[in-house]
């Protein structure tokens, strides 16, 4: 008996159980789809984050062959994911509201976390210091993790009462969190310092009121910017909250909003909304004016089946939550490609 499970051990780990290459985040291809964006750049797909492997965590041979035999081989893939979160150092966080749970990938030490104590529906997670913040919709509250082991943390900050938090963004300078409470049509800002929270907003179609928001950006200035769904816009405050203006509007056509998810503001400057009635994301300069679109419905490269969250990183990377396409697929900007003029000899006829 034992020969027979050493010989299944030696051939698993050599053929089916042996590491089939993977594609890790940040690859590019030739063939990789690109879409033009204003001021000679494009958008270009450089990967897919579904399993720990495409952002380099390896497993093992041992871990690979317990896998196969157990059949948990693809037990730490993503199944929907819905929130996204990246670090300065580049840790990855998704929130997996299918299963209860938040991965929390950390490619420097080669190892990835399943976070799920005290989870039943977490929707939205931001990197707060050492703190990893957890908005939970359907517990109403907000559940703390340490950012680097994963182990649950009590929140010392005061939180208010919250109906549905459904999205976070973090000021840093500033040190405020900002949470989107769908239930109660508001903006919760709580401080990290102890400071009392404050309220932006109530039910309403005016500016600085909300119908349903659902997501949040902050850029490095301190200004918000907020997925006002049901409103079909997204709303612009400065670093005092102040309401500077919207963008979007109920339509069909690209520019609209009529069904906004996810928002980010990536290193240039550029808002880029995740639309989920065209499964695009839409960019905007500082002005509201369209710049660009990528994306669209189906299943390869590139293409999204309704998105939902988005962030982007230092380097300008953008993370899109592809929910229905179990997966958080990466894009970069960059300059268009220069053709050489091509010019053709002349010879004259003697």
């Amino acid at each position: 008996m034992r020969s027979l499970f050493a010989t299944a051990v030696a051939v698993a780990l050599a053929s089916g159980c042996a590491s089939v290459p993977v594609r890790r985040v940040g690859e590019r291809r030739p063939n990789d789809p690109t879409w033009l964006k204003a001021s000679g750049q494009q958008v270009r797909f450089v990967g897919s984050l579904e399993l720990p492997e495409h952002l380099g965590i390896e497993k093992n041979a041992f871990t690979r062959f317990w896998q196969w035999l157990t059949g948990t081989e693809a037990s730490h893939a993503l199944y929907r994911p819905f929130g996204v979160a990246v670090a300065a150092d580049g840790r990855v966080a998704v929130t997996d509201p299918g299963v209860r749970a938040v991965r929390l990938y950390l490619p420097a030490d080669g190892t990835d976390l399943e976070l799920r104590e005290g989870l039943t529906n977490p929707l939205a997670v931001a990197f707060v210091g050492e703190m990893l913040a957890v908005a939970d919709g359907t517990l109403a509250t907000l559940v703390g993790f340490d950012a680097k082991t994963g182990e649950r943390r009590p929140l010392e900050w005061k939180l208010p009462v919250f109906s549905r938090p459904t999205g976070l963004a973090f000021d840093a300078a500033r040190g405020r969190l900002f949470v989107v409470d769908a239930g109660l049509h508001c903006v919760h800002v709580v401080s990290v310092s102890g400071a009392a929270p404050l309220r932006i907003g109530a039910r309403g179609e005016a500016l600085g009121a909300f119908n349903f928001p659902t997501h949040v950006a902050v850029d490095a200035r301190g200004h918000l910017f907020v997925t006002d769904s049901m409103n079909f816009r997204v709303q612009h405050f400065d670093e005092q909250l102040e309401v500077v203006g919207t963008l979007g509007g109920l339509g069909d056509t690209v520019g609209d909003l009529p069904r906004s998810k996810g928002v980010t503001i990536d290193s240039r400057g550029t808002l880029w909304v995740v639309e989920g009635a065209f499964d695009v994301v839409q960019g905007f300069d500082t002005s509201g004016e369209l710049v660009g679109v990528f994306g669209g419905s189906g299943v390869t490269d590139g293409r999204f089946w309704l998105p939902a969250g988005i962030t982007s990183d230092a380097q300008g990377r953008i993370y899109v939550a592809d929910t229905w396409n179990a997966r958080v697929q990466v894009f970069v900007i960059e300059p268009v490609p220069v053709v050489p003029a091509i010019t053709a000899r002349v010879t004259e006829a003697r």
